[in-house]
């Protein structure tokens, strides 16, 4: 049986909105019924939403796992931060060898392209005083 937005939102958390906009964005296929009203089949929308009863239920099985000590898995977060922070850094050095890459092969081209200042007749490069001379 189909989900009614309402109830789509409900079972996932979610707000109609976004159930919505999921569905007019392609994420997610819905159809609107004889009302009107849209209608998800449940595993589409679970396909790309996990129902709130299994979110908590793996919450709650984390949560239970309390064998490790706190300073352990204080220890395993700053570890996967300090690798997340170095793996962005060498992203960001080879960004920026990128960049320096391209902006030396800009310039390189610059200075084979033609003079775009615009030329200025033989008139205009006359002094004003020798116009009125003649």
């Amino acid at each position: 049986m189909p989900y009614t937005l309402a109830a789509a939102a409900a079972a996932t958390g979610l707000n109609k909105t976004t159930v919505l906009r999921a569905i007019k964005s392609g994420k997610i296929s819905g159809s609107k019924n004889e009302v009107g009203e849209w209608q998800v089949e449940p595993a589409e929308l679970h396909r790309v939403y996990p129902a709130i009863a299994a979110t908590a239920e793996s919450t709650d099985a984390l949560q239970r796992d309390t064998t490790a000590p706190p300073d352990a898995e204080l220890r395993l977060r700053a570890s996967l931060a300090e690798q997340r922070l170095t793996d962005l850094k060498a992203a960001l050095d080879d960004m920026r060898a990128q960049r320096d890459k391209w902006q030396a092969q800009a310039e390189r081209f610059a200075g084979l392209l033609p003079d775009q200042r615009r030329r200025r007749s033989w008139w205009r490069r006359r002094p004003w005083w020798r116009r009125l001379a003649g």
